[in-house]
């Protein structure tokens, strides 16, 4: 690459990570503002488990419709469509009076919300060198948590002083800000979008070439890894602030649980730049497994339990944010889109039953020790899922990064804004 296009893949990219970053503000910011919701509009824990759940439904349809849509019209003009409907419609969410009607609002917002993802995973893997594609795309989706640690620090912050309608037109203010640069500086169409994106996307051209027993065994480890993390994330605030916890701190648990991500993605995407990226990432979630077992221990038992939260944070969401970057070197040029939307989209069916049934045992008062226990038996379903699509991917000979799609990184089409 000349120095000219690297400095503008790097631009490229730093659009898609604020992207990210912005998505990630806009579809956990429920869970920072949820104890507030729910004493000002009188929703109890599984009327707030049924508005998480809309959201997350609206993100699976979003994710499984975008990512084919941007293989065949492009990525950009189906970007800019995601960033303008989660942009309104979480703005409208600061106007809403009752659950159904959040629900509601929640549900068409996660249409874009579900639909950014797949757009600036494919960007990003395109604009990147072969042999550092898998490290570049977990870098970009760093963005997410920390959206949801900037955003749950600032929303700590000022959700008990201006109320929590503040949280969402802060949101949603962003997520419209960010149209100006994806318009400008993100490029019209690469090359293998114009060469190898035609036509309408099918599953089975998504799962064509040996790829299926990989995918199916990566979309079982994203379903079981982001039912936990769903539910950890939409109510670990809420189970902090019942155990005696003040919701303003109470907020943070969701923050550190988002820092220790960051921490564990960034040693992840270290890790996969020296060899490949499944083993690491199936270990990471067996860690996941003991130390969320061991969280149920530790409610109410003082400070203890942010430390474990980082740790858990680090091993189980860092582990969850290589999914987009497995995916698109799972899934070559022509289906890469529609293959990360169906992974993303898939993961987004768990974080619908993760909060609705995690809120509906809460409801029941199961025992917290049982409740955590059960998400560690998942996260170590999911490493070992995680495992085996590694080892179906090497015994079906499927290319990792630069093996098949070796040279350049696909060409930025220059001068189209």
């Amino acid at each position: 690459m000349t120095e000219r296009s690297t400095g503008r893949a790097a631009l490229i990219t730093f659009v898609c990570f604020a992207v990210s970053m912005i998505d990630g503000f806009d579809t956990l910011m429920l869970s920072f503002v949820a104890p507030l919701i729910s004493q000002a509009i009188h929703a109890d824990h599984a009327s707030l488990g049924r508005v998480f759940g809309a959201g997350f439904i609206g993100t699976v349809i979003g994710s499984v419709a975008v990512g084919p849509a941007a293989d065949r019209f492009g990525r950009k003009p189906m970007l800019i469509g995601a960033l303008a409907l989660t942009g309104l419609l979480t703005l409208a969410c600061a106007l809403a009076t009752s659950a159904p009607q959040l629900a509601l609002l929640r549900f068409i917002g996660g249409l874009g919300m579900g639909g950014a993802i797949p757009p600036v995973a494919a960007i990003t893997a395109e604009c990147t060198a072969p042999r550092h594609r898998t490290s570049s795309v977990i870098l970009m989706f760093i963005g997410f948590p920390l959206g949801a640690v900037v955003g749950g620090a600032i929303s700590a912050a000022l959700m008990t002083r201006f109320g929590w309608p503040f949280v969402f037109l802060m949101g949603g203010a962003c997520a419209l800000a960010m149209l100006l640069p994806v318009a400008w500086l993100i490029p019209a169409q690469t090359k293998a979008a114009v060469h190898e994106g035609g036509g309408h996307v099918r599953i089975g051209a998504i799962l064509a070439q040996g790829r299926s027993a990989p995918a199916f065994a990566l979309w079982l480890g994203v379903l079981a890894s982001m039912i936990v993390s769903g539910f950890l994330v939409s109510f670990i605030p809420t189970i902090l602030n019942l155990n005696g916890v003040p919701v303003a701190r109470a907020a943070l648990g969701a923050v550190v649980l988002n820092v220790g991500a960051i921490a564990g993605a960034l040693a992840l995407s270290w890790i996969v730049r020296r060899r490949e990226p499944f083993r690491p990432v199936a270990v990471s979630f067996a860690a996941a497994a003991l130390l969320t077992s061991v969280l149920g221990l530790l409610i109410g038992v003082g400070d203890a339990l942010f430390g474990m939260l980082f740790l858990a944070g680090a091993c189980l969401v860092g582990a969850q944010l290589t999914f987009p970057a497995i995916a698109s070197r799972l899934f070559p040029p022509a289906v890469r889109a529609s293959g990360v939307g169906w992974t993303m989209a898939i993961g987004r069916l768990g974080s619908i039953i993760g909060p609705v049934i995690g809120g509906s045992l809460l409801q029941q008062h199961t025992a917290l020790d049982r409740l955590f226990a059960l998400a560690g038996l998942l996260a170590l379903l999911a490493g070992g899922a995680v495992a085996l699509a590694g080892l179906w991917s090497r015994h079906g000979g499927i290319a990792g990064d630069g093996e098949r799609e070796t040279g350049a990184p696909f060409a930025i089409a220059e001068g189209k804004h």
